[in-house]
């Protein structure tokens, strides 16, 4: 192989390449490759020999940039390594691949100056769309440059936010409804002969965990479940914050016949400090979860969670792009179901 056909064949070679060896204009050559407009016979076969010749094919973003969309959907997390978030994006860009469209996923590593810096290169990169979950949305009280980012951002790109209040934002938006699934839940306990409950793990900046505790207490109040102050304990949410959490229950004097648990990370941890406490499951004290992830079937005993539809959430982002990509005037927001999933955590099997 000599050097000129190694230079060929290392060189990206663009439309302008392809117009000056053929000696045509690169208006004609983009004719030539789309099949729209008039180009000579003699013309037309000396540009597809050489689009052969050099293998050429034409830059697909640049194409659809020039048409006004890039097909691209940008798609903000806050822990990629998160098997919640990871296995809602994992069925919305299925979904979204099926459909001709190429999702890009961002950590945002629950920062604030991170998820801002990401949104401005969303828009320099020129996505359709962009889908937020979690990180600075999840705050209940958003702080005035994470309003003023992602308004400014949506006026330019549509943002569909996976948040209950993402009307507020006046984007469109999608999240799942736990009102069902924490009635069945407590429903559940309460024919259990649950009389008392505790609820471990949430911080009290993060909204969809306030909503929960509210949730949880409502309906715990609703059959005569008793919920004490110091049953209450806030976390993080990881399993070695509920194995903390669970350590603090484990000081008071009396203890609930059974613990709500904000996520089955929290949960798995709380119940893992518990057996080595010496502790029967549920015979002493029962356990649930919320998201349902692969590790609550794992354990034993299995834990009884609040099961999150992953391919229905990510379906329902799916129709709230669409919704965004139509150019509704009005946002609105979709919902999917939360369902309870009983397991041996709760339950003698």
């Amino acid at each position: 192989m000599d050097n000129n056909t190694m230079d060929n064949n290392l060189k990206k070679v663009t439309i302008y390449d392809i117009a000056k060896e053929a000696g045509v204009s690169a208006s004609q050559v983009s004719r030539a490759i789309s099949g729209k407009g008039y180009v000579s016979q003699e013309n037309r076969a000396k540009i597809d020999a050489l689009v052969e010749k050099y293998h050429y094919r034409p830059n697909a973003m640049a194409r659809n940039l020039q048409k006004g969309k890039s097909n691209m959907i940008g798609f903000l997390i806050p822990h990629i390594a998160s098997e919640y978030f990871g296995s809602v994006y994992y069925e919305f860009e299925k979904e979204m691949t099926e459909k001709g469209y190429i999702t890009i996923v961002f950590n945002g590593k629950s920062t604030q100056n991170e998820e801002l810096r990401i949104l401005q290169l969303l828009e320099e990169i020129r996505v359709d769309v962009v889908v937020i979950m979690g990180g600075g949305l999840d705050l209940v009280e958003w702080t005035p440059e994470y309003i003023q980012a992602v308004k400014a951002l949506n006026q330019k790109i549509p943002c569909v936010l996976c948040a209950e209040r993402a009307a507020e934002l006046n984007c469109f938006g999608a999240y799942t409804d736990i009102d069902m699934g924490f009635r069945e839940l407590i429903a559940h306990l309460a024919v259990m002969n649950c009389k008392s409950l505790g609820i471990l793990g949430g911080l009290s900046i993060i909204y969809p965990s306030e909503c929960a505790k509210r949730i949880i207490e409502k309906y715990a109040l609703q059959y005569g479940m008793e919920i004490r102050p110091e049953w209450k304990i806030e976390s993080s949410y990881n399993a070695s914050d509920g194995e903390e959490a669970m350590k603090k229950l484990l000081e008071q004097k009396e203890l609930p016949s059974a613990v709500c648990c904000i996520n089955d990370d929290i949960a798995i941890g709380a119940m893992g400090v518990a057996i080595d406490a010496g502790l029967d499951i549920p015979g002493d004290i029962a356990f649930a979860g919320y998201d349902n992830i692969r590790m609550s079937r794992m354990i034993r005993p299995q834990l009884t969670t609040v099961g999150v539809d992953f391919q229905m959430l990510g379906h329902k982002l799916v129709e709230a792009v669409e919704r965004s990509l139509a150019g509704r005037e009005k946002p609105d927001v979709i919902f999917a179901d939360s369902r309870l999933v009983v397991r041996g955590s709760t339950r003698k099997e």
